[in-house]
């Protein structure tokens, strides 16, 4: 990966518009960028439907006439949309008049960054004047300066309608990036590192590109928790019940698959089964849930595919759904070392992927039972007093607090990545 040299930075103008999904593109390509090769963005406002026009009867798909093109390219540079319900015909003047406003302050990127992220990722109505205001906040020092600028339109000027005949610039379609007098649109990040001279070594934005474990002991499998939390620590988006699969980035969703893939089986508690999609299939033939109840959804992939396990406690009423194996360990209350040793002995399951709840993370804790624990921190705040974190159960007293050393770290975007082995756990490093 090239360093980036202070003293020689590019300056890379974008035309763009934040309704656009091949806008959203450019806009995480524009991160890539920066961090890779010390690019500075200059964002150059362009209004796809400005004020005074009028709107089409429908506005389409997200990628007007286009839609497998764009598909494609979302797989090429590994992203996917946001799948949140947005304002799809949200003018974007007031949004571009805040970009420039805050250009004045020195904080122009800042403020495109939390426009994009409001409107794709949280659904924000970019098309209100007041909701630009509110994102505003904490990006622009003056926001009663700004407020007077959207109401007086300040920098009309300066934000350009689309006009792909008769734009100086040789703008003809969003985004474009102009490179040294070239206009490309739409390219890929390959086409623009080579444009702008320099080569990622990173694959696909991935953290952790070299997935190695120690080997398991014959007792039981190598056990690893993958989980995603918010910057306060709370798992889920909203209630329990409910499918949380909207926390972590498509980067975080890629580094699970790949854990999957690097596994001999999933296991997960019965509840977070149940806030799952029903299509979720794992990449692993052998999946385990852990149920008191058997209360499972048994029309979900993850039980209805490859070879899945019901585990629940051995003196428990509980029946297996049809196709579904019964695992009983312990007494009235799962044992999860027993059901460990027989995973490990019966099943041959050597490296066993932990998805969650909390409740399940704490009693495997609690029983000192994992070896490895993998955190994507969500550049998100949920707050709450009872909301699920990483592990809960009862706390451990100081004396008995687990350490955990810290293997490898990522940021990708506004993303953390962290992998922690338990202390004292013997084994290769990467």
């Amino acid at each position: 990966m090239r360093e980036p040299n202070p003293s020689t930075k590019l300056t890379l103008p974008v035309a763009h518009d934040f309704i656009s999904p091949w806008c959203w593109i450019a806009f995480w390509q524009t991160r890539r960028l920066k961090r890779e090769l010390g690019v500075e963005i200059e964002w150059l406002p362009y209004e796809t439907f400005p004020l005074d026009s009028e709107w089409p009867d429908d506005p389409g798909p997200e990628d007007p006439g286009l839609p497998t093109r764009l598909d494609l390219m979302l797989a090429l540079e590994g992203l996917e949309l946001p799948k949140v319900t947005r304002n799809r015909r949200a003018r974007t003047h007031w949004a571009h008049e805040a970009g420039e406003f805050a250009k004045t302050e020195g904080k122009g990127d800042q403020m495109v960054s939390a426009l994009y992220s409001a409107y794709w990722e949280a659904g924000r109505d970019i098309g209100d004047a007041g909701t630009v205001l509110e994102i505003a906040r904490g990006v622009v020092r003056d926001l009663g300066a700004l407020e007077h600028a959207i109401g007086e339109s300040a920098f009309a000027n300066a934000i350009r309608p689309l006009d792909p005949i008769n734009d100086a610039r040789g703008v003809v379609s969003l985004p474009t990036f102009l490179v040294g007098g070239e206009s490309l649109r739409d390219p890929t990040y390959a086409a623009l590192s080579a444009a702008l001279g320099g080569t990622s070594k990173r694959t696909g934005d991935q953290p952790f590109p070299k997935l190695e474990f120690p080997a398991a002991s014959s007792l039981r499998p190598y056990v690893l928790v993958d989980m995603v939390a918010t910057i306060d620590g709370k798992t889920v988006s909203g209630d329990r019940d409910e499918d949380v699969m909207d926390l972590g980035s498509a980067v975080d969703k890629r580094l699970m698959q790949r854990l999957q893939e690097c596994s001999d089986a999933v296991l997960l508690g019965a509840g977070t089964l149940r806030a799952s999609p029903k299509s979720w299939n794992p990449r692993t033939e052998k999946r385990i849930v852990v149920s008191r109840s058997g209360e499972v959804p048994v029309d979900s992939e993850f039980l209805s595919k490859g070879q899945p396990i019901l585990a629940t406690g051995g003196s428990s009423s509980v029946r297996a759904p049809k196709g579904v194996k019964l695992l009983r360990a312990g007494g009235q209350t799962l044992d999860f070392a027993i059901l460990l040793n027989r995973l490990r002995t019966t099943f041959g399951i050597e490296r066993l992927l932990v998805l969650g709840g909390s409740e399940v993370n704490a009693e495997l804790l609690r029983r000192d039972l994992v070896d490895e624990l993998f955190l994507t921190v969500a550049p998100k705040v949920k707050l709450g007093r009872k909301v699920p974190t990483y592990a809960g159960g009862e706390p451990l007293d100081r004396q008995h607090l687990l350490n955990f050393e810290l293997v490898d770290s990522a940021a990708v975007g506004s993303e953390v990545f962290l992998r922690y082995r338990r202390a004292g756990i013997l084994g290769g490093q990467e």
